[in-house]
């Protein structure tokens, strides 16, 4: 299955949970800083929970409440139970209190595992091979994230929560979790990263399942495998997601376009055979989106990159998907390597809106032709040119 049509199913989904979330952006006042850490006990999809943390936006349909693991919460009144605060500021969960949070979350009786890295925690009922192969690509996906765009100057951060990653060993547990967080997920999704959880839940893509050892000869030839490549991209397209959302590039909820968002995970998703993990640090041509970018080009050849730079309906469109993502991957690639300065004081712009920002499709052409100008017509030309080259 390409990648493509399992971000767009993801989107349309996890539209319904948290389409609630945006009605409450734009009637909700931000509150920015509190007073004190606050301690909520609400229901939410029929289970009470308790947190504590503090609440980012709030009016009188409800609040959005941001937990010390960093997931956020959108609770109505009819939900609320009870709500205290103290004077203690707010702080993260330490890695010990993350760690015996996610074990009682995930007991060990129901067959969990819990793996500690120094971005994430791993979360697994899959093999240890599995998951220690899992957990070194998402520590470099992290680090070299981070380098690649700090060098071209942007401020990136290390994450302030460690960041969670769920592996189920079978595909009925995972959907069964996706169904615990509201997702009605098609039964070809394997992978998804939640806004509101800020977790990456996926399936054991590589069927390491029948090998409980951490055996690199298993690894190595899983990636001689045909499936290999799709499997890897996957994993650091979904990690790259969370890594963006957590290290400063993007803020989550803000109306940052989903081309960007899309783009970047598509620039850096693709796979290195020569690797003896599959994956390394320098972001390559990805050849699957090159191929598909150059089937629409042949058909279209005044490639219309105003539509989904100001629109994200044609990428979360079926029957327009997969061009789209192409041409989200096309665009991004072209930028970062052909206008790197300009990119990277677009993508610091981006980083600055705050979820009660405004947007339109008239701020998002207007914050782009800031930095690429407002001839189109030379613009598309230029890109044209570079990607046939490719």
């Amino acid at each position: 299955m390409n990648i493509c049509f399992f971000c767009h199913f993801f989107v349309n989904f996890f539209a319904v949970r948290i389409r609630c979330f945006f009605i409450f952006v734009s009637i909700f006042l931000f509150v920015g800083d509190t007073f004190g850490l606050e301690y909520v006990e609400f229901r939410e999809y029929g289970v009470v929970r308790k947190e504590s943390g503090e609440v980012l936006l709030e009016a009188v349909d409800g609040l959005v409440f941001k937990s010390r693991d960093g997931q956020y919460f959108v609770i109505t009144p009819e939900n609320m139970i009870s709500r205290t605060e103290d004077k203690m500021p707010f702080q993260a969960y330490s890695m010990k209190e993350h760690v015996r949070r996610l074990e009682l979350e995930f007991p060990r009786a129901a067959g969990y595992s819990v793996m500690e890295r120094p971005h994430f925690l791993i979360v697994y009922t899959t093999s240890r091979g599995f998951a220690q192969w899992y957990s070194r690509i998402l520590e470099r996906v992290c680090n070299g994230f981070k380098n690649y765009w700090s060098i071209r100057g942007l401020r990136l951060t290390d994450p302030e929560f460690p960041l969670v990653a769920i592996i189920y060993s079978n595909r009925e547990d995972f959907f069964k979790h996706a169904e615990s967080e509201g997702l009605n997920l098609p039964r070809n999704i394997l992978a998804y990263y939640s806004k509101l959880t800020n977790r990456v839940v996926l399936c054991d893509l590589a069927g390491f399942e029948t090998n409980r050892k951490d055996n690199r000869k298993t690894i190595s030839q899983y990636l001689r495998q045909p499936e290999a490549h799709f499997n890897i991209a996957t994993v650091v397209h979904e990690a790259t997601h969370q890594i963006s959302m957590n290290n400063g590039m993007q803020q989550r909820f803000a109306p940052y376009p989903l081309w960007v968002a899309e783009g970047i995970a598509l620039f850096h998703e693709t796979p290195d055979a020569k690797d003896s993990l599959g994956w390394s640090l320098t972001p390559k041509v990805n050849g699957i989106r090159l191929r598909d970018l150059r089937k629409y080009l042949q058909k279209n050849p005044a490639t219309p990159f105003q539509k989904i730079i100001k629109d994200d309906k044609l990428l979360r469109d079926s029957e327009t998907v997969v061009d789209n993502y192409a041409m989200a991957w096309g665009l991004t690639y072209f930028l970062a390597k052909n206008k790197k300065t300009q990119f990277c004081n677009y993508l610091k712009k981006l980083a600055a809106k705050k979820p009660q920002s405004e947007d339109s499709p008239e701020i998002r052409i207007k914050d782009f032709e800031e930095f690429f100008g407002d001839d189109w017509e030379k613009f598309y030309k230029e890109c044209d040119n570079f990607l046939k080259k490719l």
